[in-house]
Order: structure tokens, then sequence, then C-alpha cells
């Protein structure tokens, strides 16, 4: 999958510790999304249920805890993730 991702919004995500977010990397823009999971308001209901329903062909996960993520390390993970 060639495209051009946002290198530090992926890098942004993968330092995130909040446990009430999520972060996904949207294929089609580039860009990283955040999903607000404990939120209950339609907006955000609305947001997580079009993630899912795309989770894979259009969105990836990207998974957070590293507090100095690298260049390397977003290259890794793009590499994991096949893109």
């Amino acid at each position: 999958m060639a495209g051009s991702y946002n290198r530090n919004q992926i890098r942004a995500a993968l330092a995130e510790t909040d446990p009430a977010y999520s972060f996904y990397l949207d294929l089609e823009t580039g860009q990283v999304v955040t999903v607000p999971d404990i939120e209950t308001t339609p907006e955000a209901e609305a947001l997580r249920n079009s993630v899912m329903d795309g989770y894979g062909d259009r969105f990836r996960y990207i998974p957070g805890g590293n507090t100095a993520p690298s260049d390397v390390d977003v290259q890794s993970w793009l590499d994991a993730e096949g893109i």
C-alpha cells in the first residue's frame, strides 16, 4: 500500500498513554484519527462505528505506550502493518 502518511501523527500516536483514546491511521487520508473510547456522545459513537466498519481495509490501529518513539519505530509499525 503506497501512500503518503503523516509520520509525525503516527509518532505522536505511538507515544500516547491515555487509555481514554485509541488511534487509527486512515489509509485514505494518511491522517491519524483519534477515537474517544469512553465518550458517550452520538458523535463519538458514530466515529467509533465508522472506524470499526472500516477496520483493516481503511483504518489500522496504532498502539500507544512508547514514550519516546523514533523514526525507526514509525517505520517498524508501518512495515508490520504491510503499509
